[in-house]
């Protein structure tokens, strides 16, 4: 299984091309969340006559992909099914229940013109025990820009922890990202180290190095994903206030 991408204005359509089977699905899971870990406006996948459903229960592959992408990013997954066979597959599996399904490239673009309300910054870190401190500066610029006064403190301990992490043991320049929706602002840090981070138990008296215990407390959620890079981004999800 590989799969073939094109760039159309911020919206990236994938074209996956092999058979879909128990050796293909893994890969095929693996590189749309790889894609969708970028953050494009949309995600298009396009099935064309390059790719093979030999069983329909294969293509529940798009309602897990949809589901953990619901999470963070984010963003629209669309499914273009291009033959008939593909959208006969589609009907009969039950997945257009769950992800959102069309005729053709085109009309996915349709869909995709049309996303949630989305402001997103990103910024390059340097791998230095000074990138903490530029990442706060710019969240909380990013904070009065956006008008979030009160998600401003959890936002710079959550953003300050994600990054010492980065730079404390995947030792490379991370990237930073924040990105505004309706109700919630998620940030996330990418790295040069595919090893997921987990929450270990926070020294006690010990300040700051408070790990990832700080941000599951602070977060609605959080999670790792693989970059298409093969580095891994680190993510938080944090509810915004009413009223903001």
């Amino acid at each position: 299984m590989r799969i073939e991408t094109t760039d159309m204005a911020g919206v990236v359509v994938a074209t996956p091309c092999g058979r879909l089977d128990l050796s293909g699905y893994p890969s095929l899971r693996d590189g749309l969340l790889k894609l969708a870990a970028a953050s494009p406006a949309a995600l298009v996948v396009r099935l064309g006559t390059g790719f093979e459903v030999p069983s329909t229960a294969m293509l529940a592959v798009f309602s897990t992909v949809r589901m953990q992408i619901s999470r963070w990013p984010d963003i629209p997954l669309i499914v273009a099914a291009e033959t008939d066979v593909h959208r006969r597959q589609l009907a009969r599996s039950g997945v257009a229940r769950f992800v959102s399904t069309v005729p053709d490239v085109a009309s996915a673009l349709d869909v995709a013109a049309e996303p949630p309300p989305r402001r997103l910054h990103r910024v390059p870190l340097p791998n230095s025990p000074t990138a903490p401190m530029i990442a706060r500066e710019f969240v909380r610029d990013v904070c009065e820009q956006w008008q979030l006064p009160a998600l401003r403190n959890d936002a710079l301990l959550v953003v300050s922890e994600l990054v010492e992490n980065a730079v404390r043991h995947a030792r490379s320049e991370p990237d930073l990202q924040v990105e505004l929706r309706p109700c919630t602002l998620s940030i996330a840090v990418r790295d040069d180290d595919p090893t997921p981070a987990v929450q270990t138990e926070a020294l006690p008296d010990v300040g700051g190095h408070r790990g990832l215990e700080l941000v599951d407390r602070l977060s609605l959620r959080w999670g790792n994903t693989p970059s298409s890079d093969g580095g891994k981004i680190v993510w938080a999800v944090l509810a915004r206030w009413p009223g903001e």
